[in-house]
């Protein structure tokens, strides 16, 4: 069965676009928001975005992602958490910026490779 597009994504990790631009380009968003603080990678970003024709669709907030989540708050069907080794300090804003009656959250971490550790992270991540 097809997903329906994912229509407004806020990244909080969007780094040079390494999601960003797929969300963009081939899943059908409608508008991505990407949080980035590092310069670098945010005049990456910014190049990324011009070059595959999509900036209309996306706005790139520089800085800490926890203040331009504060603008954001209710406006995403998915979030993109995809910082490693460990994207959970971010969890908490990841859901304060999902729309009201929920939506998808792209959760990423170094998990060991035992079945074992895997659910062990998998139970600490629906606790």
């Amino acid at each position: 069965p097809s997903q329906p597009p994912s229509r407004q994504v806020v990244d909080l990790y969007a780094g040079i676009g390494y999601f960003t631009l797929p969300y963009l380009v081939h899943a059908g968003a409608a508008h991505v928001h990407a949080c980035e603080w590092d310069e670098d990678a945010l005049a990456a970003l910014s190049r990324n975005v011009a070059a595959n024709g999509v900036e209309r669709r996306c706005t790139v907030h520089a800085g800490d992602n926890v203040q331009a989540a504060a603008t954001l708050a209710g406006v995403a069907h998915r979030v993109n958490l995809g910082l490693i080794p460990s994207s959970e300090a971010g969890w908490p804003v990841a859901v304060a910026v999902l729309l009201p009656e929920g939506g998808t959250l792209h959760v990423h971490a170094c998990v060991g490779a035992g079945a074992s550790e895997e659910d062990a992270w998998g139970r600490a991540l629906l606790a």
